[in-house]
Protein backbone atom coordinates (compact mmCIF):
# COMPACT_ATOMS: atom_id res chain seq x y z
CA UNK A 1 0.00 0.00 0.00
CA UNK A 2 2.93 2.21 0.88
CA UNK A 3 4.11 1.67 -2.54
CA UNK A 4 1.07 2.43 -4.69
CA UNK A 5 0.79 5.41 -2.44
CA UNK A 6 3.87 6.56 -3.58
CA UNK A 7 3.28 5.76 -7.17
CA UNK A 8 0.63 7.32 -7.37
CA UNK A 9 2.07 10.87 -5.78
CA UNK A 10 4.94 10.40 -7.98
CA UNK A 11 2.28 10.12 -11.23
CA UNK A 12 0.66 13.03 -9.89
CA UNK A 13 3.78 15.41 -9.86
CA UNK A 14 4.55 14.14 -13.18
CA UNK A 15 1.04 15.18 -14.54
CA UNK A 16 1.73 18.50 -14.12
CA UNK A 17 5.30 19.15 -14.62
CA UNK A 18 7.31 17.07 -16.39
CA UNK A 19 4.39 16.67 -16.53
CA UNK A 20 4.94 15.22 -16.65
CA UNK A 21 5.33 17.58 -16.73
CA UNK A 22 3.47 20.27 -16.15
CA UNK A 23 0.00 19.90 -15.91
CA UNK A 24 -2.11 20.50 -12.98
CA UNK A 25 -6.03 20.19 -12.01
CA UNK A 26 -8.21 18.49 -10.17
CA UNK A 27 -9.49 15.51 -11.56
CA UNK A 28 -13.24 16.04 -13.52
CA UNK A 29 -12.91 19.38 -12.88
CA UNK A 30 -12.02 22.41 -15.73
CA UNK A 31 -9.17 24.48 -14.83
CA UNK A 32 -9.61 28.26 -14.70
CA UNK A 33 -7.64 29.58 -17.35
CA UNK A 34 -4.68 32.02 -16.16
CA UNK A 35 -3.82 35.59 -17.99
CA UNK A 36 -1.20 35.11 -20.65
CA UNK A 37 2.13 37.16 -19.60
CA UNK A 38 2.14 40.40 -20.66
CA UNK A 39 5.63 42.06 -21.02
CA UNK A 40 5.37 46.09 -20.43
CA UNK A 41 8.39 48.49 -19.79
CA UNK A 42 8.62 49.48 -16.06
CA UNK A 43 11.12 52.54 -15.53
CA UNK A 44 13.27 51.99 -12.05
CA UNK A 45 11.25 54.09 -10.17
CA UNK A 46 8.00 51.68 -10.40
CA UNK A 47 10.53 49.33 -8.55
CA UNK A 48 7.95 47.86 -5.33
CA UNK A 49 9.92 48.20 -2.02
CA UNK A 50 11.40 45.53 -0.97
CA UNK A 51 10.20 44.23 2.42
CA UNK A 52 12.47 44.37 5.36
CA UNK A 53 13.72 40.72 4.92
CA UNK A 54 14.77 41.54 1.27
CA UNK A 55 18.60 40.59 1.02
CA UNK A 56 20.65 43.07 -0.96
CA UNK A 57 20.78 41.04 -4.04
CA UNK A 58 16.74 41.50 -4.48
CA UNK A 59 16.92 44.93 -3.73
CA UNK A 60 19.59 46.41 -5.09
CA UNK A 61 19.64 45.04 -8.81
CA UNK A 62 16.60 47.15 -9.20
CA UNK A 63 18.66 49.97 -11.40
CA UNK A 64 18.06 51.73 -14.86
CA UNK A 65 15.01 50.35 -16.88
CA UNK A 66 13.55 46.88 -15.50
CA UNK A 67 10.19 45.06 -17.16
CA UNK A 68 6.69 44.72 -15.38
CA UNK A 69 5.28 41.00 -16.65
CA UNK A 70 2.09 39.55 -15.58
CA UNK A 71 2.65 35.76 -15.17
CA UNK A 72 0.59 33.05 -15.62
CA UNK A 73 -0.62 33.28 -11.92
CA UNK A 74 -2.13 37.10 -12.65
CA UNK A 75 0.65 38.41 -10.39
CA UNK A 76 2.35 41.66 -11.87
CA UNK A 77 6.14 40.96 -11.43
CA UNK A 78 9.05 43.32 -11.92
CA UNK A 79 12.14 42.22 -13.19
CA UNK A 80 15.12 44.52 -13.06
CA UNK A 81 17.31 44.99 -15.76
CA UNK A 82 20.62 43.29 -16.13
CA UNK A 83 19.83 40.17 -14.21
CA UNK A 84 22.43 37.38 -14.07
CA UNK A 85 21.92 34.99 -11.12
CA UNK A 86 18.77 32.78 -11.85
CA UNK A 87 17.00 29.81 -10.18
CA UNK A 88 14.83 27.82 -11.87
CA UNK A 89 11.77 25.44 -10.15
CA UNK A 90 11.83 23.08 -12.79
CA UNK A 91 12.57 21.14 -14.81
CA UNK A 92 11.16 22.19 -18.23
CA UNK A 93 12.56 26.03 -17.51
CA UNK A 94 15.63 24.70 -17.17
CA UNK A 95 16.06 23.00 -20.00
CA UNK A 96 14.53 26.20 -21.91
CA UNK A 97 17.48 28.34 -20.37
CA UNK A 98 19.62 26.20 -21.47
CA UNK A 99 18.50 26.07 -24.72
CA UNK A 100 18.17 29.74 -25.51
CA UNK A 101 21.31 30.59 -23.84
CA UNK A 102 24.81 30.24 -24.71
CA UNK A 103 28.90 31.53 -23.63
CA UNK A 104 28.21 34.83 -25.11
CA UNK A 105 24.95 35.07 -22.22
CA UNK A 106 24.99 37.74 -19.36
CA UNK A 107 22.78 35.27 -17.15
CA UNK A 108 24.26 32.24 -15.17
CA UNK A 109 21.82 29.34 -13.98
CA UNK A 110 23.18 29.33 -10.28
CA UNK A 111 20.34 26.89 -8.82
CA UNK A 112 17.63 24.09 -10.69
CA UNK A 113 15.74 21.11 -8.61
CA UNK A 114 16.82 17.61 -8.04
CA UNK A 115 14.72 16.58 -11.05
CA UNK A 116 16.33 18.45 -13.37
CA UNK A 117 18.55 16.21 -15.15
CA UNK A 118 18.65 17.55 -18.55
CA UNK A 119 21.20 18.69 -20.42
CA UNK A 120 23.97 17.74 -19.44
CA UNK A 121 24.91 21.12 -18.37
CA UNK A 122 22.57 21.01 -15.99
CA UNK A 123 23.76 18.59 -13.51
CA UNK A 124 27.10 21.05 -13.06
CA UNK A 125 24.10 23.56 -11.08
CA UNK A 126 23.80 23.43 -7.52
CA UNK A 127 20.39 21.48 -6.51
CA UNK A 128 18.13 23.55 -3.77
CA UNK A 129 16.25 20.41 -3.06
CA UNK A 130 12.81 18.82 -4.93
CA UNK A 131 10.26 20.16 -7.34
CA UNK A 132 7.15 20.14 -4.91
CA UNK A 133 8.96 18.96 -1.80
CA UNK A 134 12.42 19.13 -0.72
CA UNK A 135 13.06 22.79 -1.73
CA UNK A 136 13.39 25.43 1.06
CA UNK A 137 13.40 29.03 1.01
CA UNK A 138 16.70 28.70 2.69
CA UNK A 139 18.41 27.25 -0.45
CA UNK A 140 16.86 29.31 -2.28
CA UNK A 141 17.87 32.45 -1.09
CA UNK A 142 21.38 31.13 -0.32
CA UNK A 143 22.00 30.89 -3.93
CA UNK A 144 21.68 35.03 -4.27
CA UNK A 145 19.08 35.33 -7.43
CA UNK A 146 18.26 38.08 -9.07
CA UNK A 147 15.48 36.44 -10.92
CA UNK A 148 13.75 32.71 -9.96
CA UNK A 149 11.50 31.24 -12.71
CA UNK A 150 8.91 28.55 -11.67
CA UNK A 151 5.42 26.83 -12.84
CA UNK A 152 1.98 26.50 -11.44
CA UNK A 153 3.42 22.96 -9.96
CA UNK A 154 5.11 24.39 -7.45
CA UNK A 155 4.07 25.33 -3.95
CA UNK A 156 2.24 28.79 -4.29
CA UNK A 157 3.18 29.26 -0.43
CA UNK A 158 6.94 28.81 -1.10
CA UNK A 159 6.17 31.66 -4.03
CA UNK A 160 4.19 34.00 -2.34
CA UNK A 161 7.23 33.65 0.81
CA UNK A 162 9.87 34.37 -1.42
CA UNK A 163 8.06 37.30 -3.15
CA UNK A 164 7.38 38.79 0.54
CA UNK A 165 10.66 38.44 0.28
CA UNK A 166 11.42 41.15 -2.20
CA UNK A 167 12.32 38.70 -4.79
CA UNK A 168 10.92 38.28 -8.27
CA UNK A 169 9.26 35.32 -9.01
CA UNK A 170 7.75 34.38 -12.66
CA UNK A 171 5.48 31.63 -12.99
CA UNK A 172 4.71 30.06 -15.98
CA UNK A 173 2.06 27.45 -17.16
CA UNK A 174 3.10 24.14 -18.74
CA UNK A 175 -0.29 22.64 -20.00
CA UNK A 176 -0.21 23.21 -23.47
CA UNK A 177 2.02 23.63 -26.88
CA UNK A 178 1.67 27.06 -26.88
CA UNK A 179 2.57 27.66 -23.13
CA UNK A 180 6.08 26.68 -24.21
CA UNK A 181 6.43 29.57 -26.90
CA UNK A 182 5.05 31.90 -24.89
CA UNK A 183 7.24 30.95 -22.07
CA UNK A 184 10.39 30.82 -24.22
CA UNK A 185 9.22 34.92 -25.44
CA UNK A 186 8.87 35.92 -21.83
CA UNK A 187 12.10 34.07 -21.07
CA UNK A 188 13.85 35.61 -24.18
CA UNK A 189 12.55 38.97 -23.07
CA UNK A 190 13.83 38.73 -19.13
CA UNK A 191 17.10 37.19 -20.18
CA UNK A 192 18.15 39.58 -22.59
CA UNK A 193 17.88 36.04 -25.32
CA UNK A 194 15.12 37.11 -27.62
CA UNK A 195 17.32 36.52 -30.73
CA UNK A 196 17.70 32.57 -29.02
CA UNK A 197 14.62 32.83 -28.08
CA UNK A 198 12.36 33.31 -31.68
CA UNK A 199 15.29 30.81 -33.01
CA UNK A 200 14.45 28.25 -30.93
CA UNK A 201 10.77 28.53 -31.34
CA UNK A 202 11.35 28.27 -35.48
CA UNK A 203 13.28 25.18 -34.85
CA UNK A 204 10.44 23.44 -33.05
CA UNK A 205 7.81 24.92 -35.00
CA UNK A 206 10.24 23.52 -37.96
CA UNK A 207 9.97 19.67 -36.36
CA UNK A 208 5.93 20.32 -35.57
CA UNK A 209 5.98 20.97 -39.27
CA UNK A 210 7.85 17.99 -40.24
CA UNK A 211 6.45 15.65 -38.21
CA UNK A 212 2.75 16.61 -39.39
CA UNK A 213 3.42 16.45 -42.94
CA UNK A 214 4.07 12.50 -42.32
CA UNK A 215 1.98 9.95 -43.59
CA UNK A 216 -0.30 8.73 -40.57
CA UNK A 217 -2.09 5.22 -40.29
CA UNK A 218 -5.98 5.16 -41.79
CA UNK A 219 -7.68 5.48 -39.78
CA UNK A 220 -5.89 7.11 -36.99
CA UNK A 221 -5.65 4.89 -33.91
CA UNK A 222 -7.44 5.06 -31.05
CA UNK A 223 -4.52 6.13 -28.24
CA UNK A 224 -4.14 6.27 -24.43
CA UNK A 225 -1.44 7.91 -23.21
CA UNK A 226 -1.16 6.55 -19.09
CA UNK A 227 1.09 8.51 -16.46
CA UNK A 228 0.56 5.74 -13.76
CA UNK A 229 -1.08 2.24 -13.57
CA UNK A 230 -2.32 1.59 -10.33
CA UNK A 231 -4.95 3.29 -10.60
CA UNK A 232 -4.92 4.19 -14.43
CA UNK A 233 -4.32 7.70 -14.97
CA UNK A 234 -4.35 8.99 -18.22
CA UNK A 235 -3.93 12.01 -20.16
CA UNK A 236 -7.32 13.57 -21.62
CA UNK A 237 -8.00 16.86 -23.41
CA UNK A 238 -7.09 20.49 -22.83
CA UNK A 239 -3.31 18.64 -22.11
CA UNK A 240 0.03 18.70 -23.88
CA UNK A 241 -0.19 15.10 -24.03
CA UNK A 242 -3.31 15.55 -25.86
CA UNK A 243 -2.18 17.76 -28.43
CA UNK A 244 1.26 15.23 -29.19
CA UNK A 245 -1.05 12.66 -29.36
CA UNK A 246 -2.93 14.19 -32.47
CA UNK A 247 0.32 16.09 -34.28
CA UNK A 248 1.81 12.38 -34.06
CA UNK A 249 -1.28 10.81 -35.76
CA UNK A 250 -3.52 9.26 -33.21
CA UNK A 251 -7.04 9.79 -31.86
CA UNK A 252 -7.14 9.94 -27.98
CA UNK A 253 -9.43 7.61 -26.11
CA UNK A 254 -10.00 10.09 -23.87
CA UNK A 255 -10.19 13.24 -25.75
CA UNK A 256 -13.84 13.88 -23.79
CA UNK A 257 -12.19 14.21 -19.98
CA UNK A 258 -10.11 17.41 -19.83
CA UNK A 259 -7.38 17.60 -18.43
CA UNK A 260 -5.67 14.61 -16.64
CA UNK A 261 -7.80 11.50 -14.53
CA UNK A 262 -7.97 8.01 -13.15
CA UNK A 263 -10.01 5.68 -15.45
CA UNK A 264 -11.59 2.33 -14.43
CA UNK A 265 -10.80 -0.66 -16.43
CA UNK A 266 -13.97 -0.78 -18.10
CA UNK A 267 -13.65 1.92 -18.95
CA UNK A 268 -10.67 1.09 -21.39
CA UNK A 269 -12.69 -1.95 -22.45
CA UNK A 270 -15.11 0.56 -23.27
CA UNK A 271 -13.09 2.54 -25.37
CA UNK A 272 -10.94 -0.23 -27.26
CA UNK A 273 -7.72 1.70 -27.87
CA UNK A 274 -5.42 0.29 -30.36
CA UNK A 275 -2.40 2.06 -28.92
CA UNK A 276 -1.27 2.43 -25.44
CA UNK A 277 1.63 4.62 -24.54
CA UNK A 278 3.16 4.35 -21.16
CA UNK A 279 6.23 6.33 -18.93
CA UNK A 280 9.27 4.98 -17.93
CA UNK A 281 11.69 7.58 -16.09
CA UNK A 282 12.62 8.29 -12.97
CA UNK A 283 9.11 9.42 -12.04
CA UNK A 284 7.03 5.89 -12.39
CA UNK A 285 8.68 4.51 -9.11
CA UNK A 286 10.74 1.51 -10.94
CA UNK A 287 7.20 -0.44 -11.71
CA UNK A 288 7.02 -1.86 -15.17
CA UNK A 289 3.40 -0.25 -16.34
CA UNK A 290 3.66 -2.32 -19.66
CA UNK A 291 3.58 -5.32 -17.67
CA UNK A 292 1.08 -4.54 -15.28
CA UNK A 293 -1.01 -3.66 -18.19
CA UNK A 294 -0.54 -6.97 -20.42
CA UNK A 295 -0.53 -9.28 -16.74
CA UNK A 296 -4.47 -7.31 -16.16
CA UNK A 297 -6.64 -10.16 -18.15
CA UNK A 298 -9.44 -8.35 -17.98
CA UNK A 299 -8.07 -5.74 -20.63
CA UNK A 300 -6.81 -9.05 -22.67
CA UNK A 301 -9.08 -8.47 -25.73
CA UNK A 302 -8.57 -4.64 -25.63
CA UNK A 303 -6.79 -4.17 -28.82
CA UNK A 304 -3.90 -2.60 -27.83
CA UNK A 305 -2.98 -5.80 -25.54
CA UNK A 306 -3.85 -8.20 -28.02
CA UNK A 307 -1.42 -6.96 -31.13
CA UNK A 308 1.05 -6.38 -28.62
CA UNK A 309 1.21 -1.74 -29.14
CA UNK A 310 2.24 -0.61 -25.95
CA UNK A 311 4.85 1.14 -26.01
CA UNK A 312 6.95 2.30 -22.98
CA UNK A 313 8.82 5.82 -23.54
CA UNK A 314 11.15 8.19 -21.84
CA UNK A 315 8.43 10.76 -19.58
CA UNK A 316 11.87 13.03 -19.37
CA UNK A 317 11.48 13.88 -23.19
CA UNK A 318 7.64 12.94 -23.92
CA UNK A 319 6.10 14.81 -20.80
CA UNK A 320 8.23 17.58 -19.89
CA UNK A 321 7.08 20.38 -21.81
CA UNK A 322 10.41 22.08 -22.59
CA UNK A 323 12.40 22.30 -25.83
CA UNK A 324 12.14 19.11 -26.74
CA UNK A 325 9.04 18.95 -28.39
CA UNK A 326 10.38 17.51 -31.53
CA UNK A 327 12.26 14.75 -29.76
CA UNK A 328 9.11 13.97 -28.13
CA UNK A 329 6.99 14.05 -31.34
CA UNK A 330 9.47 11.97 -32.71
CA UNK A 331 9.12 9.08 -30.25
CA UNK A 332 5.34 9.13 -30.27
CA UNK A 333 5.07 9.32 -33.96
CA UNK A 334 7.14 5.75 -33.95
CA UNK A 335 4.91 4.39 -31.67
CA UNK A 336 1.43 5.56 -33.43
CA UNK A 337 2.19 5.58 -36.59
CA UNK A 338 4.43 2.60 -37.17
CA UNK A 339 2.32 1.16 -39.72
CA UNK A 340 1.51 4.54 -41.81
CA UNK A 341 2.26 3.91 -45.56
Amino acid sequence: MQNRTLFIFSALLLVICACICGCTGTVGTNTTPVPTAAVTETPAAATATPTATATAAAATNATGNGITIVDDTGTSVYVPAGVERIVSLAPSITELYFAMTDDNSTTKLVGRTSYDNYPEEALLVDSIGGMTTGASIESIISKDPDLIMSTTMVDMNMINQLRANGYPVLVFEIDKLEDIFENIRVMGKVLNEEKNAESLITKINGEISEIEARPHETPLPKTMYAVAADPMYVAGSETYLDELITLAGGINCYSDMSGYGIVTTESIIERQPEVIIVIKGPMDSGLNMREQILNNKELANVPAVKTGRIYTVDDDIVSRPGPRVGQALEILYSCISENAQ
